[in-house]
């Protein structure tokens, strides 16, 4: 049975048909995966179905009946919810005051904190999912843990429909089968599960049907076991991606352009968060940094990137000193990043693609003549990045939150690299980008690194620890493993994630 269903849904922004038609029903029972490259509508369908958006054409069917949601609050009263992959929390409140929002208080009129703590912890204990305290900030929790908050909001409040987008990014493999569980649970109660993502292994391990879709437009839909993960990739992108040519370890002679040297820190709390953490990074060479997020690395890219003191401890570039921890310190000394949260760290959302591209006082100077800008040039250089690395945008002054997913994270990464660094700090660099986003990003990072440029890549996805870096360590607890060679055995990295020694 059908429980939700869009008819001719078509929504426009500008010059770009975000949905183009699109017909597609979710039944009872069902886990339903939806698939396609960023940019190709899945989220603008979802935020449709969530009330967030309204469809400028066709119509959102409820049990056979049309409806018009005019908020995600008359959404929710029809029992949808949703987890967005941009986080939607309060930052100034507590976790248990994020979930008492979703939630329906006993009393309208009187909030008991104790009382949305216990429900909180209650509520969490029984999905599975790790709670961060329930009295801490949001504003103080790494990406890992907002994450695990979104879920459990939502969770808490969905009635017949929940839809996840990208809900696996930064969770744990033993989260992940936690959730998996918690969504087949939903399934036998006869809930639909609407679930996006862009890790094809995820949808045929959970997944009863999948969608596809392609520039705003539903491509196949089918049951799981008829379409292979191959055929899935290429319905999502044309063809298959070839694998990364991986280059070859650099020379153990090459010299050392990052080391740290015994850091340590201490979190928001006064908890350690660093302890005597050092590492060496040669040119050419890609450093990994595992871990599950919040054992340390928000901690350790801020030292990195000049956002953070630490207590004790060095951080020397070709072999100089750093001798302040301030951003204008590390891009002198040559050090670009890719931040963890391309919304809140890497982009000014209300300006332009081209304004964006210029957002960094490296590449601003090479275009400043006596404190003037000299916009000819400067809009030459932002059109040459664009072409260059895909970026697909309505133009140059477009807004930068007009793009998809993927767009966004290429205006990063090319404005990074555009500061040809000696060292670049990237976190989670391919989170929520589909197979040919995410490829070409990882096929930027080690193009940079074939010439020469250090790479420290801190990431919560095995998969892409293993496939990019040349050395590879665990950050658990805020301390650093002996670094291993690939190939390196999985499980051996897991149970270093997890704390053993």
């Amino acid at each position: 049975m059908s429980l939700l269903c869009v008819r001719g849904v078509g929504k426009r922004f500008g010059a770009v048909d975000a949905l183009a038609g699109v017909d597609l029903d979710f039944r009872a029972g069902e886990i339903h995966a939806v698939l396609g490259e960023n940019g190709a509508g899945k989220s603008t369908l979802m935020h449709v179905l969530a009330g967030v958006l309204r469809p400028d054409t066709g119509t959102v069917l409820v049990d056979g009946q049309p409806v018009r949601f005019g908020s995600p609050r008359a959404a929710r009263a029809a029992g949808i919810g949703m987890v967005h992959q941009h986080f939607t929390l309060i930052d100034a409140l507590t976790v248990a005051e994020n979930l008492a929002l979703g939630v329906p208080q006993p009393s309208a009129w009187r909030f008991d904190p104790r009382a949305a703590a216990a429900a909180a912890q209650t509520l969490a204990n029984a999905i599975g999912l790790d709670l961060s305290p329930p009295d801490e900030r949001v504003d103080r929790l790494p990406v890992g843990a907002r994450q695990r908050l979104e879920i459990l909001k939502a969770l808490a409040a969905a009635g017949r429909v929940l839809i996840l987008d990208e809900p696996t990014a930064v969770l744990t493999p033993q989260e992940v089968r936690h959730l998996f569980t918690l969504l087949r649970q939903l399934r036998a109660q006869q809930r639909a599960v609407i679930f996006i993502t862009h890790k094809l292994r995820e949808v045929t391990e959970v997944a009863d049907r999948v969608t596809i879709m392609r520039r705003g437009r539903v491509v196949v839909t089918a049951a799981i076991g008829d379409l292979s993960e191959g055929a899935m990739a290429e319905h999502m992108v044309g063809e298959l991606p070839a694998p990364h040519a991986h280059p070859a370890p650099p020379p153990a002679s090459g010299s050392v352009a990052l080391e740290a040297a015994t850091l340590h820190t201490h979190d928001a709390r006064g908890v350690a968060a660093l302890t005597d953490v050092s590492f060496t990074v040669r040119e050419g060479e890609v450093f990994g940094i595992a871990g599950v997020d919040g054992n340390g690395q928000r901690e350790l890219f801020e030292v990195l990137v000049g956002l953070r003191r630490p207590a004790r401890g060095t951080l020397s570039v070709g072999g100089e000193p750093l001798r302040t921890f301030t951003p204008q310190a590390a891009h002198a000394a040559g050090i670009a990043h890719i931040p963890p949260d391309r919304h809140r760290e890497g982009l000014a959302l209300s300006m332009s693609v081209e304004e964006n591209l210029l957002l960094s006082r490296v590449v601003l100077d090479r275009f400043a003549r006596r404190g003037l800008l000299q916009h000819a040039a400067a809009r030459r250089f932002a059109a040459d990045i664009v072409q260059r690395y895909a970026i697909r945008c309505a133009g140059l002054d477009a807004p930068v939150r007009s793009l998809s997913g993927g767009n966004q994270q290429r205006v990063i990464v090319a404005r990074e690299l555009a500061q040809q660094p000696r060292v670049l700090v990237t976190v989670n660099p391919t989170r929520g980008l589909d197979v040919h986003a995410g490829r070409a990003v990882a096929d930027a990072i080690l193009e940079v690194a074939r010439h020469g440029c250090a790479i420290v890549l801190i990431s919560t996805d095995l998969d892409e620890v293993l496939d990019l870096s040349d050395r590879v360590s665990v950050l658990a607890r805020g301390r650093l493993s002996a670094p291993l060679v690939p190939p390196v055995d999985p499980e051996r990295l897991g149970l270093l994630m997890a704390g053993a020694a």
